[in-house]
């Protein structure tokens, strides 16, 4: 490596850790704002505030979560994924993605009967917020292990949580194939929103992705958080979809 890559490296590890820095003192100063207002506080349905406040509500950042069980075809061996800690609650405020959510979620008819997939629910922060959002869907969420989110149902249901639509709950690995599992529990309905909140590797999100493409409802939007580069592979997979980049999430959909 020339000295001249090795400065350019530098820089740039650098600046990431100053926006990580900054990242997280804006979203401290944010949460202080929300916390003030109170669980009682009214924002506009949808609205980006709305979400971030939903989001508190129902815990906030969940952190250190370990992992109890993971795919046999993960690729990560078996000593770094005990050492893994997950962390929930965190996709509105920390990662700051309410804007791009509200701005998505808005053409869509809150009280209508679609159909809304979440893959990768963790302790069901996200689960929650769409019931109140979405009152007559069908709410699904998958996950590899879905124990955390029964141990923290309860605290859920204490904050108000599930009180106008409760999620329908499968396990789900997004290493293996499931077109097949998806037409089962879908019983021809038709995804309309898909969020990826999974393990966050290219080889599951693309293996996911490909599972769920003929189920999506003609105009659909699906949300891949937390993976900067995968946005390239779903472009060259599929050329005919829009698929939009800003850093780690990627928003892909089709009659916008």
């Amino acid at each position: 490596m020339s000295s001249l890559e090795f400065f350019h490296n530098l820089v740039g590890k650098l600046a990431f850790k100053v926006q990580k820095k900054l990242r997280k003192i804006k979203s401290s100063l944010q949460h202080h704002r929300f916390e003030k207002l109170g669980p009682d506080h009214s924002f506009p349905k949808a609205t980006s505030d709305w979400l971030i406040h939903k989001e508190l509500i129902y815990g906030g950042i969940q952190e250190n979560v370990h992992v109890r069980q993971a795919s046999p075809h993960d690729p990560r061996s078996e000593s770094t994924l005990m050492l893994k800690r997950m962390r929930g609650g965190d996709r509105m405020l920390f990662h700051g993605y309410a804007q791009e959510y509200a701005r998505y979620l808005k053409p869509f008819d809150f009280d209508k009967r679609l159909v809304l997939a979440e893959f990768g629910i963790l302790k069901g922060n996200g689960l929650a917020i769409w019931c109140d959002l979405f009152p007559n869907a069908r709410i699904l969420g998958f996950d590899i292990d879905t124990s955390h989110l029964e141990d923290n149902r309860q605290n859920l249901l204490d904050r108000g949580g599930f009180s106008s639509n409760s999620p329908e709950i499968y396990t789900y690995d997004q290493f293996v194939p499931s077109r097949n599992l998806l037409d089962e529990i879908l019983d021809g309905d038709k995804i309309d929103i898909c969020i990826d909140d999974g393990c966050h590797l290219d080889e599951a999100i693309v293996c996911t992705m490909k599972s769920v493409m003929s189920h999506l409802n003609e105009k659909f939007v699906y949300f891949v958080e937390d993976n900067r580069k995968v946005h390239k592979e779903i472009k060259t997979l599929y050329p005919e979809l829009s698929v939009i980049s800003r850093e780690k999430l990627s928003i892909i959909n089709r009659g916008y």
